[in-house]
């Protein structure tokens, strides 16, 4: 929509409703006629958003009969001829400015897409012969606003005036980045605990729990050798959590991936892929629905490139395991062959942008793709190959995107400080919002629950626009202690705008209100508080199978707060009024082991009384020290004398208790064999290693005589070499013997 055309429809939305509310008392519809109330009834219903999507489904008239044409060049012959005679005409009147129209079977359907159903379908029937009183089939947008204005249908106020400046904000920063920039955020969600964990450029992990107190850190190794010291000219790229599998998993800048246990806060290295094509610079990640499902983690490369990891069975065993001791090393190359076959598979799809990858997202079976590529700025491609990718061009390209699949909408923005909203199966953006000062925009969010869209640039700047009547609501600058500083360069990270932390809902209100997640799906229509349209949640389509995209990624941000990063600082901004607790982290600090017989207590009796032992239930954890050992902390120490009688291993710290279980191998000779030869080892530290090595006596060679019958018996196997001689043809065939009969 262009400059002039938004600032008319701007003054004909405060004309109607300035002119509803002083017309609202003068003149009314009847309501004797039922067809006049079916009328009034959609009319009340044409709040702002309906009528800034309906305007835009009104077009233009472009229709000139050749009738009307003939005339009009009539007219002016006749003008020209009384001019030279020295008449003058009256100059004729101005064609309308109005050429905005829709037809009946073009205006029923553009509600009935509107509202999502077809509810209102007779009542547009009826406000469209009352509109069209003449029945020439057509109505203009100016007699649309005239019924509006003259019946006082609307008497809400825009969003932008009943719009409640946001101030509540705090700063915070995070002690264990150690001045390096935050790259990510990311939510640890589960029912009963809530955690984050913030990952900086240089690999210092913190864990922090809902109200960002520092609860556990450590920091990242990238190499085989296992040191956890610093390391140059190696950074972070992004991290995403699986929540699934209860996953973490980090991309680093030398072309690894590195995927941690997350189930506690103690995070456990698992497995470490190196030797990756290109360096990963952003993931995606599909999880699975249930234990035999499938999930894909699917990351952009730096060249452009896209590749999809898909694992099998992510729920039994997420990726083959060596030793579960240790962290688990793997090259790339590894992954396309037997035992890893079994358990992942690969596909990468290249070139699908001509520069580096900026945003990845999976939205039900398509796959969402950012670039400054101004060819294909974003991409949707769908994931089965069935359909064709939607590709839309910027000329600056994407920085970032955000989408929520039941609104049917993503917004994007770039480095040009645009954010262009679109709908997938156009190629046109179909709203374009501008901020004030031009500058770029790093990460943008939309709040579907509040019916708002955010965006945040580089110069520390939170912008507020409302979805459907496109208007700015509120800029905030965020003042961040390092800005000013002379010589300090604001950095930020890959992703800038995080969801608060879950909060407990009062116990009040969670008795009155279900525990069901919103959704936007089109069921029924309600007002929401200022006007605008909310569809109201469907309890026949929740109790069936949910789409986890959607519904997850429209509660994803329907919080109290959302967190704004640069550098090593959070801002905290509430959107909402804070209700409830923030839910506690997970209170087990350590990785339990499997207990083994050692650690058991009266194993003797637990093949008598099986049955009863599993009636009872396990005793919960409390809080152990990390310097103490699982096993010690888990279960009451005892003597070593009756742990060993009752794992039947009575007198196994005696001398010869290995001759007296008749076993083969004797621990205790081998050790005595290890005493005598370390009297040889004298000879390593004197520079005399081969003294060391221990000599063997050499094998007997056998008779020659023997060997000369094998050979013997072995010759016999062969045919005896042939004695024909050459046919004497042959011989005079050749040119060499041809060449000396001449001579």
């Amino acid at each position: 929509m262009s400059i002039k055309s938004q600032k008319s429809w701007n003054d004909e939305l405060s004309e109607i409703i300035e002119c509803s509310i002083k017309s609202a008392s003068e003149e009314s519809l009847s309501c004797d006629d039922e067809d006049e109330c079916l009328a009034r009834e959609l009319m009340n219903k044409l709040t702002p958003p309906v009528l800034s999507k309906l305007r835009r489904c009104f077009k233009k008239n472009k229709e000139r009969s050749k009738a009307q044409d003939i005339d009009k060049r009539v007219e002016e012959v006749m003008r020209l001829a009384a001019a030279e005679e020295g008449i003058e005409f009256a100059e004729s009147a101005p064609p309308p400015e109005d050429t905005l129209w829709l037809d009946e079977k073009g205006f029923v359907a553009s509600l009935d897409k509107i509202f999502g159903h077809h509810k209102y379908t007779t009542h547009s029937h009826k406000l469209f012969q009352l509109l069209d009183a003449f029945g020439s089939g057509k109505v203009w947008w100016r007699q649309l606003v005239g019924r509006l204005v003259a019946v006082g249908a609307r008497n809400t106020s825009s969003r932008a005036e009943v719009w409640s400046p946001l101030t509540h904000m705090h700063l915070k920063r995070l002690d264990h980045c150690k001045r390096e920039t935050i790259v990510k955020l990311v939510s640890v969600e589960r029912e009963e605990s809530f955690c984050y964990v913030v990952v900086s450029r240089g690999g210092r992990v913190g864990v922090y729990s809902g109200d960002l107190r520092l609860l556990h850190s450590y920091e990242m190794f990238y190499h085989r050798g296992g040191a956890h010291g610093r390391v140059k000219n190696r950074w972070i790229t992004d991290v995403i959590y699986l929540s699934d599998v209860q996953y973490l998993v980090l991309s680093a800048s030398d072309r690894s991936l590195t995927i941690y246990d997350a189930t506690t806060l103690s995070h456990t290295p698992l497995f470490c892929i190196t030797g990756l094509p290109n360096i990963p610079t952003c993931m995606a990640y599909s999880p699975s629905l249930s234990t035999g499902d499938t999930s894909e983690l699917a990351f952009g490369s730096e060249r452009g490139d896209v590749t999809r990891l898909k694992f099998l069975q992510p729920r039994l065993q997420f990726m083959h395991m060596n030793t579960p001791e240790h962290i688990n090393y793997y090259f790339w190359m590894e992954l396309s062959s037997a035992p890893h076959t079994s358990h992942c598979s690969i596909a990468r799809w290249r070139r699908v942008h001509a520069r580096s990858v900026r945003r990845i997202k999976y939205s039900g079976t398509w796959l969402l793709t950012c670039s400054h590529d101004a060819v294909a700025s974003l991409r949707l491609r769908h994931v089965p190959g069935k359909m064709d990718d939607y590709v839309f061009k910027v000329l600056r390209g994407i920085s970032c995107f955000h989408t929520v699949p039941s609104l049917h909408m993503v917004a994007a923005g770039g480095c040009d400080g645009t954010v262009r909203l679109w709908q997938p199966g156009t190629t046109a953006a179909f709203a374009t919002l501008t901020t004030p000062t031009n500058n770029a925009i790093l990460d943008i969010v939309i709040v579907a629950a509040q019916e708002i869209l955010i965006a945040y640039c580089n110069n520390c700047t939170v912008h507020i626009w409302d979805i459907y009547e496109e208007c700015l609501l509120q800029s905030i600058k965020i003042k961040f202690p390092f800005l000013g500083v002379l010589g300090k360069k604001v950095e930020f990270g890959t992703y800038c705008i995080h969801a608060g932390p879950v909060r407990k809902e009062p116990e009040e209100s969670t008795s009155d209100i279900p525990d069901i997640p919103l959704s936007r799906r089109a069921s029924s229509v309600y007002q929401g508080s200022t006007g605008g349209l909310m569809l109201q949640l469907n309890l026949d389509d929740l109790e069936g199978k949910r789409k986890l995209e959607d519904e997850s990624e429209y509660i994803r941000y329907n919080r109290a707060e959302l967190l704004f990063t640069a550098c090593d600082y959070v801002c905290t901004i509430a959107i909402s009024k804070i209700q409830g607790e923030v839910l506690n982290p997970p209170a087990d600090t350590l990785r339990v082991r499997r207990p083994s017989a050692w650690d058991l207590p009266d194993c003797s009796n637990v093949s008598a009384s099986a049955s009863s032992t599993m009636s009872i239930p396990r005793r919960s954890l409390v809080p152990t020290p990390q310097l103490l050992s699982p096993s010690t902390a888990e279960y009451p120490q005892t003597d070593l004398e009756t742990l060993l009688e009752n794992a039947g291993l009575q007198g196994i710290l005696e001398k010869d208790f290995v001759l007296m279980q008749g076993l083969k191998n004797d621990l205790n000779r081998k050790l005595a064999e290890i005493e005598a030869n370390k009297a040889m080892m004298n000879a390593v530290t004197m520079g005399a290693p081969y003294l060391a090595l221990k000599m063997y006596e050499p094998s007997q060679v056998e008779p020659v005589d023997e060997m000369s019958d094998k050979y013997k018996r072995i010759m016999k196997l062969f045919p005896g070499s042939s004695v024909t001689g050459t046919p004497t043809g042959s011989e005079k065939s050749t040119p060499r013997n041809n060449k000396n009969q001449r001579l």
